[in-house]
Formats: structure tokens, sequence, C-alpha cells
């Protein structure tokens, strides 16, 4: 089980997980090819060694970068938070109760469109979040407003119900 998950309240549920876009690894995806054709040339003007150490060491390079910008980020819709979490050893989390929430919007790019990617902002009284390059922004943000709507709908006995039968 992951941190969300071992850290969610009693009676909370997961409802949506959205995920980073492939978008995001473009650029480290294009600088390995360009790794693998200079270790290619490399080694056709036999210098071997010197290209696979290259190659060795840019793939090294690139696979940090991946992890800095994957994170461990995770992005996940309850029936009572909106929770953003990122980082492996280093932790940063980020709870947004859905009570608090005011509104939800979703920011598109022309490119955005054709990939479906976008950034998602919820915005409460007094802090915005953005929520970058996610893939289906839509998705998160139903996801956000139909927990928001289930909140407002339940009554305070359906509430006690439910804090007397869990």
């Amino acid at each position: 089980m992951g941190y969300i998950e071992n850290n969610l309240l009693q009676g909370e549920e997961i409802k949506f997980e959205a995920n980073l876009h492939w978008l995001v690894y473009f650029c480290p995806i294009f600088l390995t090819i360009v790794a693998f054709a200079l270790c290619g040339f490399a080694i056709y003007m036999n210098y071997m060694t010197a290209g696979l150490i290259g190659l060795g060491v840019f793939l090294l390079i690139i696979f940090f970068w991946c992890l800095e910008i994957n994170g461990g980020k995770r992005y996940v819709v309850t029936n009572k938070r909106v929770i953003f979490k990122k980082g492996f050893i280093k932790r940063t989390s980020f709870d947004l109760m859905l009570q608090k929430c005011e509104g939800v919007m979703v920011e598109q790019s022309i490119m955005g469109r054709i990939l479906n990617y976008g950034t998602v902002i919820v915005t409460t009284g007094e802090a915005t979040n953005n929520y970058s390059y996610i893939r289906n922004p839509f998705g998160f943000s139903t996801a956000i407003n139909q927990q928001i709507d289930n909140n407002l709908h339940q009554t305070p006995a359906n509430q006690n119900q439910q804090a007397i039968n869990p």
C-alpha cells in the first residue's frame, strides 16, 4: 500500500486518480535518442570506449531527470479530499478538503486539446492549486466536481447515520 492509501481518513475512499501525461517525458526521450545516435557515431568513428562511457553518463543523467519530473507524484480525488503527493524519500503532501473548494478550472492549449492534457486549477478562499500536465484533465475536474456535489447533497441526518454506522 502506498502513502495515500495508508493515510486515508475514516470512511474515506479513493474515487479517481489522475496521471501525468507522457508529454512531460518528451525532452528526456528526445535526448535519449540523440545520445544513442551520438554513441553510434562515436563507435562508427572507432571511439567505442568514449562513446559507451558518454552514453552511460548521458543515460544516467536522463534517468535522474525523469525521476525529478515524476518525483513520485500522485493526484487523487477521494470522497472527502483532493490529495497531491510527491517525493520518494522526502515527501510533500498537500490535502485540499472538498468542502472548502470554490471552483475547478481547466486550462488547455491547442496541443493540450489534441493530446488530451492540461492544467487543472482548484481554488479555495485562500489558496489556488495548479495540477499541471494532467492526462484527461476534464475527467479529473469532473471527479472533483462530482465529489463536491456528493458532499453538498449529504444531509446532516445522512452524515450522522454514516458516523454511527461506519
